[in-house]
């Protein structure tokens, strides 16, 4: 049984680590893409907006904002769940210095509120 779960945690694609670039990811260029969908919500009292844009290699990002900031880009080669990765600023900088898994959660930055 210990080997078992052992294993299963050495295989388990939830164990993706975030990983921390100080220079920053490249993010996606969005010039001449049209969003696909827009959504709006209010998450803990920031309005929320992701923007997904349809790529010319079959794949698909999102631009991700709150209060008109942009914090975040998700990124997906090819378009079927879960997505590839999540690049995040994390302190407004604009340098998207976090990148995240598929599995990985997280907040929206402090500085979006402000």
């Amino acid at each position: 049984m210990v080997v078992f779960v052992a294993l299963m945690g050495f295989l388990c694609p939830f164990a993706e680590a975030e990983q921390v670039n100080e220079g920053g990811w490249p993010v996606p260029d969005l010039r001449n893409l049209v969003p696909y969908q827009i959504t709006l919500r209010s998450v803990d009292g920031v309005e929320k907006m992701v923007e997904r844009f349809l790529t010319p290699e079959g794949g698909h990002v999102a631009k991700v904002s709150g209060n008109g900031k942009v914090y975040a880009y998700a990124i997906d080669k090819d378009q079927e769940p879960p997505i590839d990765y999540l690049l995040i600023d994390p302190d407004g900088k604009g340098k998207f210095t976090l990148k995240l898994g598929p599995y990985d959660a997280y907040k929206i930055p402090a500085w979006v509120s402000r």
